[in-house]
């Protein structure tokens, strides 16, 4: 799996200039209400290419990311800039200046510790080698920038080497990189989940995109077009929620509505999304389930439609005790950057070394000044993680305990 190694931050809101270090398993922020934890998991995402709450914000952060066959260093910047406008105001031609955000996205990539080459994407153009008129090529496809240069770079150079390139860019994308918030927000935009099947394939109707809907869904997307009314199928996620939650077996339903005149032409959509979950003499719809059930069953969702990573604010937020192993199992070999305030999940990590204590934590701080309030992110000192790693290395604390001693929480 691909693995974020670090975040520049040069320049975002009140953000003091930092570098942070993370880990490939679990990473912590830690700090007090206030101090940009939810902030710095939005920010993460936004590098990634999935956060949309960010839009508006000018900035310049630069993260590295360790792929199987190469490493990017992918640097983003989003600066104002003055563009001329001209608007109709009672009926006659206003002429006016706008300040609009101009995003650029560069990359150096490197290949076995050596720079290979660099990119550099804007909005309408991409620039394969340098930024001379002749490597400038049109930018296609819009949304992530790394997999539009992937695709740019396969298309305007067919070279075998220029093509195994782009494949290898391709591949070190961090596919599912949104943010699980506090809240159910996620469940609620996956129940407005569309679908219209087709016989050569189908279409999808969602919120953000097919990247953030879960995986099993493809059972149903490559199964034969359903009879009747109503669709009930089986999910991966489903299973494992109901295993957790204590029923024997759960179910998403859709309606069946059916498009077209012909059957050999008909479009067949599946709306109106809802889980079952059912025991004997029971069936509960998931909107009948307790605040807790549905985090559980928005974090089982949100896990099966992320492939590389984790991004969950308060992850474990109204959770029954017992359920949070079940989401560190679910977890499993993926990255994840989580926020807590419940001491059993911080509980339950595990660190090998005084660095892999370091890499493992971010902690966020507000400091006032004469320029005002800023946010401090950090990664422990050295010294910090030394005294921490010793005490751990004891058992006779618990994380949540050492954490609170040594000042992290």
């Amino acid at each position: 799996m691909n693995k974020l190694t670090t975040l520049s931050i040069d320049k975002f809101r009140n953000v003091a200039p930092t570098t942070l270090e993370f880990r490939p398993g679990l990473n912590v922020v830690l700090g007090r209400n206030g101090t940009g934890k939810s902030t710095l998991l939005r920010l993460l995402s936004a590098t990634l290419g999935a956060e949309e709450g960010l839009r508006d914000d000018a900035l310049e952060v630069r993260c590295r990311i360790a792929g199987t066959a190469l490493e990017v260093e992918h640097t983003l910047s989003c600066s104002r800039v003055e563009q001329p406008s001209v608007s109709m105001v009672s009926g006659e031609f206003v002429s006016e200046t706008l300040s609009v955000l101009q995003r650029a996205d560069t990359f150096f990539i490197e290949k076995k510790g050596q720079p290979t080459r660099r990119f550099r994407v804007l909005p309408n153009d991409i620039f394969l080698d340098g930024e001379e008129p002749q490597s400038r090529v049109d930018r296609v496809f819009p949304g992530d920038p790394i997999w539009s240069l992937g695709l740019a770079l396969m298309m305007a150079r067919p070279d075998a080497e220029s093509k195994a390139l782009a494949q290898e860019i391709l591949a070190t994308r961090i596919v599912g990189a949104y943010r699980l918030d506090e809240g159910t927000e996620r469940l609620q935009r996956l129940m407005e989940l569309e679908f219209e099947l087709v016989r050569a394939g189908y279409r999808v109707k969602s919120p953000r995109g097919p990247e953030e809907f879960p995986q099993s869904f493809f059972t149903i997307l490559r199964g034969p077009v359903p009879e009747g009314t109503s669709e009930t199928s089986p999910l991966a996620f489903l299973d494992r929620a109901a295993a957790i939650l204590g029923y024997e077996s759960a179910a998403a339903r859709f309606d069946v509505e059916r498009l077209g005149p012909a059957p050999g032409q008909q479009v067949v959509r599946l709306n109106n999304l809802r889980f079952f979950f059912k025991k004997p003499g029971e069936e509960v719809s998931h909107d009948l389930l307790g605040h807790g059930q549905k985090r559980l069953l928005s974090f089982l969702a949100y896990a099966d439609a992320s492939r590389d990573i984790i991004i969950a604010d308060d992850l474990v937020a109204g959770l029954h005790p017992e359920w949070i192993p079940a989401c560190l199992q679910e977890v499993g070999e993926r990255q994840a950057f989580l926020t807590s305030q419940n001491p059993l999940l911080l509980d339950a990590l595990r660190f090998d070394s005084v660095e892999d204590v370091r890499r493992a934590f971010i902690l966020c701080e507000r400091a006032s000044g004469d320029s005002g309030t800023q946010l401090l992110w950090r990664n422990p000192t050295h010294a910090q993680a030394s005294a921490f790693f010793a005490a751990y290395e004891k058992r006779m604390q618990r994380v949540s305990d050492i954490l609170l001693t040594q000042g992290f929480w």
